[in-house]
C-alpha cells in the first residue's frame, strides 16, 4: 500500500498515552447500581455510541477515577464473538460513566491523531476483517490483548488532512438518526409489554412449564448444502429478538428428526449455553417468513413450542427479553467452567404474566408492526453503510484527499516535519510512502480470477447453473436483480434461458435459487446490494435486497482489502500463511470434550490445503494451540501463521 507523501506508518502505541481494559461486574451484581457500565452491545456496528440496553453498576471511588470516560476517549471492543471484536467508537456522552473488561478506553495524544481519525480506523479494521485475525479464541469468544492493540499499523496523515477526513465521513453518517428512531421503537414496545405485565394480578402468573413443551435442537455437524440438507439455526441466528436467516448453515437430518425439530409459527427459540452470559435467555419468536420451508435448529437452543389459545410466541419472546424476563431466569441460568447454561428444567420454573389472549394479540400485532419499521430502517442503512464503507477506505489510503492536499501542500509538509518530530521524540517506528510497498495493479485481475477460478471447481453444479444464468440475465437486462420484487425476481425464474439450465433439477426452485444466490454473493462471485424501489400508488420509498454481477472495479477492490489485511500484520521480509480452518465442535462434545474441536480442513487464500499438517484426531482447546501445531510443521515462527475460523 502506498502512501501519500505527507503521510506516515507508525503504531497505536505511538499515538496514545494510555491503553486501559475496563472492569467487571462484581459477583450478583445485575443491573442494581447507579453507575453506567459501557459494554460490548453499546457500540454498535456502526461505529457509534449506544446506550440502548446500558447496564448499572456499583463503582468504588477508585474505580471511577481508574475507568472513567470523558467525551472523546476512544472505546475498542476488546472481546467479543469473533464477528464483533474490535468495534471501536468514540465516547460522545456526558456524565458519570465506566466501562467493562471487555471495553479498551484509548486516550490519545492530540498532538498526534484526532479521536474520530483513530476510532475510524479501527473501526475499518473491524469492517474489513483485519481485527479478528488478531484476536485470540477460546470458546464462542475472541479477544484482543493490549499489547496487540497497540502493535496494529497505522497510516497518520497529518493533523488536518485527518479532521479533513473525519469531516468527510461525518457528512455521509446517518447512522444516529437511524438508531433514535430504533430507540423510539423499543420505546413502544417496552411500553406495552410494561402495561401488559403491570396489568396482571398475582392470579395470572403462571409457570412457563405449564404453558409451553420445551425441546433441545439437533447436534449433527452443519456441514451439509443447500442441495443436500436444511437450514438450521443456530445462536448468531438469535439476535435483536428476530430470527436472521440471511447466513444460514445446513444440516442432513433423517426424516424423523425433521418431523421433530422443524420450527411452526408457535415457537419460540432461546439460547441455552454460551460463554457470553448476556447471551443465554436471548430469544426470537419463529415468523411465517422464517418457516415458509422446513427449518431446524441446533443443539445450544431450546424450542419452546406455545399453545396459540393461551399464549403468543411474540409476547413470550418479548418478555423473555426484557428486564422482566432477565431477572425471572437470573436464578435458572447455571455456570460451569466459564460456559453459561440454561437447562430446559429450570426454564419451566420461570414465572410470568399471562394476560388475556385479546390483550397478547393487540401486543402480537404491534410488535409486527415495529418489526416491520425496523427492517425498513436497517435497509436504508445498510445503503448507507456499504456507501461509507467504500468512502472509508478511499478516505483512509488517502485517495478521497488527494486534491485538498494539493491546494494545501505547504501547510501539510509543515505539519508533516511538526509530527515527525513528536514521533521521533517518543521513539516511535515510522514507514514513509517509499518503504511501504502497493499491489501491482497488473497482478489484480489475474489474482482474482485465479483464486475465482479455483473456487469455481468446488461449486455445485446447481450452483454453477445459477451462477451462469444470473450473468446472462443481468447482462441482456442491463440491471441488477430485484430478489425481494416478487414480480422481478419471478420474471427471472420463469426466463426461458434460466428454466432451460435448470430443468434437470426439476420444478419449483425459487427458494432455492434465492438461497444459492445468496452463497455465489458471500463467496464473492457476484455483488449483493440495496436498491431503492418507489410503489407507484402510494409513493412510498421502500429498499430492496438486490444481486448484480461483478464489476472490473470491484476486483481490484477485493484484492486492495485482502492487500490491505496482509500489509498491516506482515513484516515485509517475512513470509506470512494466511489459513482458514473449518473446525467441528460437535464431535469433540459427543467424545465428551466440550468446548474443544476437530480439524475437518485447513485452507489457504487460494485454495491450496493444509490438513495434511495437523493431526485431524486431535481435540483442541483453541485456535492458538492449532496454531503453534501449523507453525511447527510449516517451521516457521507462530507470529507468521495467521488463523481464521470459518
Amino acid at each position: 500500500m502506498t502512501l501519500p507523501e505527507t503521510w506516515t506508518q507508525t503504531t497505536i502505541r505511538s499515538v496514545v498515552a494510555d491503553l486501559q481494559p475496563g472492569f467487571a461486574q462484581k459477583p450478583g451484581e445485575e443491573d442494581e447500581g447507579t453507575t453506567p457500565q459501557i459494554r460490548t452491545h453499546n457500540v454498535t456496528p456502526n461505529g457509534k455510541i449506544s446506550l440502548e440496553g446500558i447496564k448499572h453498576i456499583t463503582a468504588s471511588e477508585r474505580e471511577l477515577a481508574r475507568y472513567s470516560l470523558a467525551v472523546g476517549d476512544v472505546v475498542f471492543n476488546n472481546t467479543n464473538s469473533e464477528e464483533w471484536v474490535g468495534k471501536t467508537a468514540v465516547f460522545d456522552q456526558e456524565g458519570d460513566y465506566v466501562f467493562s473488561n471487555h471495553m479498551t478506553r484509548l486516550l490519545v495524544r492530540e498532538d498526534l491523531v484526532r479521536p474520530a481519525y483513530l476510532a475510524a480506523y479501527l473501526q475499518l479494521l473491524w469492517s474489513i476483517g483485519y481485527s479478528k485475525t488478531r484476536a485470540k479464541r477460546w470458546v464462542s469468544q475472541a479477544g484482543i490483548e493490549s499489547d496487540t492493540l497497540a502493535a496494529f499499523k497505522i497510516p497518520l496523515p497529518t493533523l488536518p488532512e485527518q479532521q479533513r477526513i473525519v469531516d468527510v465521513l461525518q457528512q455521509a453518517d446517518e447512522s444516529r438518526q437511524a438508531n433514535d428512531r430504533r430507540r423510539y421503537l423499543d420505546q413502544m414496545i417496552k411500553a406495552a409489554l410494561d402495561r401488559l405485565v403491570l396489568g396482571c394480578d398475582e392470579g395470572k402468573w403462571e409457570h412457563l412449564g405449564s404453558l409451553v413443551e420445551t425441546r433441545y435442537g439437533t447436534s449433527v455437524s452443519a456441514d451439509a448444502t443447500a442441495d443436500t440438507g436444511v437450514p438450521v439455526l443456530r445462536i448468531p441466528n438469535v439476535m435483536g429478538g428476530e430470527v436472521d436467516v440471511d447466513d444460514m448453515k445446513y444440516v442432513e437430518l433423517k426424516q424423523a428428526e425433521l418431523g421433530r425439530l422443524s420450527l411452526t409459527t408457535s415457537d419460540v427459540l432461546i439460547v441455552r449455553s454460551n460463554g457470553n452470559p448476556e447471551y443465554v435467555g436471548r430469544s426470537a419468536p419463529i415468523t411465517e417468513d422464517a418457516c415458509q420451508s422446513v427449518i431446524v435448529y441446533a443443539s445450544y437452543l431450546i424450542r419452546l413450542r406455545t399453545d396459540p389459545d393461551r399464549l403468543l410466541p411474540e409476547y413470550l419472546s418479548a418478555f423473555l427479553n426484557s428486564a422482566y424476563g432477565r431477572a425471572a431466569m437470573r436464578n435458572a441460568i447455571r455456570t460451569t467452567a466459564g460456559q453459561s447454561n440454561l437447562s430446559g428444567e429450570n426454564l419451566a420454573k420461570v414465572r410470568l404474566p399471562v394476560p388475556d389472549l385479546a390483550e397478547q394479540d393487540r401486543f402480537r400485532r404491534l410488535w409486527l408492526q415495529v418489526r416491520e419499521i425496523r427492517r425498513l430502517i436497517t435497509k436504508s442503512e445498510d445503503a448507507a453503510i456499504a456507501l461509507r464503507s467504500a468512502l472509508s477506505i478511499h478516505a483512509l489510503s488517502g485517495d478521497l484527499t488527494a486534491q485538498w492536499r494539493e491546494h494545501h501542500a505547504e501547510a501539510l509538509a509543515e505539519a508533516a516535519l511538526s509530527r515527525d518530530q513528536l514521533l521521533r521524540e517518543r521513539g516511535a517506528k515510522m514507514a514513509f510512502s517509499t518503504t511501504i510497498t502497493a499491489t501491482p495493479s497488473v497482478l489484480t485481475s489475474l489474482t482474482v480470477r485465479a483464486a475465482r477460478h479455483w473456487l469455481l471447481g468446488e461449486l455445485s453444479e446447481f450452483q454453477r447453473q445459477v451462477l451462469t444464468a444470473f450473468t446472462a440475465y443481468c447482462q441482456t437486462s442491463g440491471e441488477p436483480l430485484l430478489v425481494e420484487d416478487p414480480d422481478v425476481f419471478a420474471r427471472f425464474c420463469d426466463d426461458m434461458a434460466v428454466t432451460e439450465r435448470l430443468q434437470v433439477f426439476g420444478a419449483s426452485h425459487g427458494n432455492r435459487i434465492r438461497r444459492t444466490l445468496s452463497q455465489l454473493a458471500a463467496l464473492g462471485f457476484i455483488a449483493k446490494v440495496t436498491l431503492p424501489k418507489v410503489d407507484q400508488e402510494s409513493g412510498e420509498r421502500d429498499y430492496l435486497k438486490a444481486f448484480r454481477p461483478l464489476r472490473e472495479d470491484e476486483f481490484t477492490r477485493l484484492v486492495d482489502l485482502q492487500a490491505l489485511r496482509k500489509g498491516l500484520s506482515a513484516d515485509v521480509e517475512l513470509d506470512h500463511y494466511y489459513l482458514q480452518a473449518q473446525l467441528d465442535y460437535e464431535t469433540s462434545e459427543r467424545a465428551g470434550a466440550g468446548g474443544m474441536f476437530q480439524v475437518i480442513s485447513i485452507e489457504d487464500d487460494e485454495g491450496k490445503d493444509y490438513t495434511h499438517l495437523v493431526d485431524q484426531g486431535r481435540h483442541y482447546a483453541s485456535l492458538d494451540a492449532l496454531k503453534n501445531d501449523l507453525a511447527s510443521a510449516l517451521d516457521v515462527a507462530a507470529t507468521q501463521v495467521d488463523l481464521e475460523a470459518v
